[in-house]
């Protein structure tokens, strides 16, 4: 079981005491640390709670292992296999002298990517993160609580570098967490250096695994929301929608939808949506969407971040803003003027959601320019050199 599915079902009391018994060994790790001698060369890789490799983290690990074999790269993964406690328990210690040598820390997640592990100041945490911010975060965010805020707080303090894809992404970044902008570097996302060069992309056999089963040159479009915290995301929330319609209609213009839930606002088994063009494409069937990006000719989303990535490709994209004014109330929105910079159609009803598609189809793309221009905004770099511009900052 993975530790994200086992805390899933444990109550916020049972997580904290969880945490608790493991504050001596992480402060006993730090103390250690401090001490123990340091290889520049050694870089120790994190992301998603130890459970799986993916996003920039995995995009820098891949680039330095085949390209820079300089440096000896590692990553920690207690959790990736479907083993038990006393397993992850030994992962775990046997990683301890090789995570105290490294100078070096790449992370995505850095609040629990090396759980329980901790690490001094003599350490270089460079925090890659995960999406760029658009919806409201940590403190911008009006639900969060103090106990997640502390952590962030104690994030925040430990790492050396935050990089991020522009100007515009810093000050957001500065923003939700109140990081000094003096950490902050503009190097561009590494897991975006797959959508340009796509010579090098983890896990692109995942897609066509799937694709195997359908016609050649079969359009692929990619459906995925945003988390909603304490709500379930609704798919297709159309009071007009019908199945069978949008089916035939993929089939007419050989298509396909995969849809794909946020890993924390996963379909429940008695979801019924899926057909043989609407396909499940969760977690469980490939855990690193980046890695597929540059197979997508749609993207449907609502006010997730992966449309800000997607835009270097610049292909179109259709929203379906279904409970805009109660995420507004709720989680709020870092940029205020939604519909100027979700750059496509916004959908609410399924007539309006056939039409939308059938013009993409047809090869009309009335938001090129916009695209382009939120593009220049949200990026510095469009090359596939970010993970290059990052060896830089660690040299």
């Amino acid at each position: 079981m993975s530790i994200s599915h086992f805390i899933s079902n444990l109550s916020q009391r049972q997580i904290n005491l969880i945490r608790t018994l493991f504050i001596p060994l992480e402060y006993l790790i730090i103390i250690l640390d401090f001490f123990y001698p340091k290889n520049d060369k050694l870089i120790i890789f994190g992301s998603n709670t130890g459970e799986y490799a993916s996003g920039s983290p995995n995009a820098m690990y891949q680039y330095i292992k085949k390209y820079h074999p300089e440096y000896r790269v590692s990553y920690y993964l207690p959790f990736s296999e479907k083993s038990g406690l006393k397993e992850q328990l030994g992962y775990m210690l046997r990683f301890i002298p090789k995570f105290l040598n490294a100078k070096f820390l790449i992370s995505s997640h850095p609040t629990t990517d090396f759980f329980p592990l901790g690490w001094s100041r003599r350490k270089t945490l460079i925090n890659v993160w995960h999406g760029v911010p658009l919806k409201s975060l940590f403190y911008a965010d009006p639900g969060d609580n103090e106990s997640n805020l502390k952590k962030i707080r104690k994030m925040v303090h430990r790492t050396s570098i935050f990089t991020v894809s522009s100007k515009l992404e810093s000050a957001l970044i500065s923003e939700c967490m109140l990081m000094d902008p003096r950490k902050i570097r503009v190097t561009g996302h590494p897991r975006n250096d797959a959508l340009i060069n796509k010579k090098d992309v983890p896990g692109k056999e995942k897609i066509h695994k799937i694709l195997k089963d359908t016609p050649r040159n079969v359009k692929i479009i990619l459906y995925a929301p945003t988390f909603r915290r304490g709500d379930e995301t609704r798919f297709f929330p159309f009071p007009d929608f019908d199945q069978d319609d949008l089916n035939q209609f993929l089939k007419d213009n050989n298509s396909i939808i995969l849809i794909r839930g946020h890993v924390y606002n996963q379909l429940d088994e008695s979801t019924d949506i899926f057909t043989d063009r609407i396909i499940d494409f969760g977690f469980d069937v490939c855990n690193d969407v980046n890695s597929i990006l540059s197979e997508v000719d749609i993207l449907i989303t609502d006010y997730s971040s992966i449309y800000i990535d997607y835009l270097i490709l610049n292909r179109p994209c259709i929203f379906i803003p279904y409970d805009l004014e109660d995420y507004r109330k709720g989680r709020g929105l870092l940029l205020d003027d939604y519909e100027f910079w979700a750059p496509g159609d916004k959908t609410l009803n399924y007539r309006e959601f056939i039409n939308s598609l059938e013009r993409i189809m047809a090869g009309e793309d009335p938001y090129r320019e916009r695209r382009e221009e939120i593009t220049n905004q949200f990026h510095y770099y469009t090359d596939d050199k970010s993970c290059e511009r990052l060896l830089k900052l660690i040299k």
